[in-house]
């Protein structure tokens, strides 16, 4: 009966990993691995020339990356992500470019939307315009 009881509960345990690997199947979903998710510009001038940074990332999935569309919340950022999909084991770069045109610390998000689990990264730019 001991037996019986502990093979119920391995079961029981081991069930909803087996449903989840299987709902994945044929999913579309992939990974992403960013070499970092956030960047600090540091101090400078308003006005001065925009800065950018490039996120390196690699698809760690078995399917094609797709990257379906960026956002970010303030005018003072534009981001560049690749178009076309990106193969399993492929890399890619999102280039994120600052204007320094208002003063004040900055904390600015982007969130980056693609075929992964949770459908969006966060990627983080800060600084301050003096």
């Amino acid at each position: 009966m001991k037996h019986l009881l502990t093979i119920a509960t391995l079961m029981l345990l081991l069930l909803p990993q087996s449903l989840r690997a299987q709902s994945n199947k044929g999913s579309g979903l992939t990974a992403i691995a960013f070499q970092e998710l956030s960047h600090n510009f540091g101090t400078m001038e308003q006005g001065s020339a925009k800065v950018s940074y490039e996120f390196y990332f690699t698809n760690d999935g078995e399917g094609p990356l797709i990257i379906t569309r960026t956002e970010n919340s303030c005018r003072c950022i534009s981001v560049t992500a690749p178009k076309r999909p990106i193969k399993p084991g492929g890399s890619g770069v999102i280039t994120v470019t600052f204007d320094p045109k208002d003063k004040g610390v900055f904390n600015k998000a982007i969130e980056v939307y693609a075929n992964i689990a949770g459908r969006r990264i966060t990627l983080l730019v800060t600084g301050e315009v003096k």
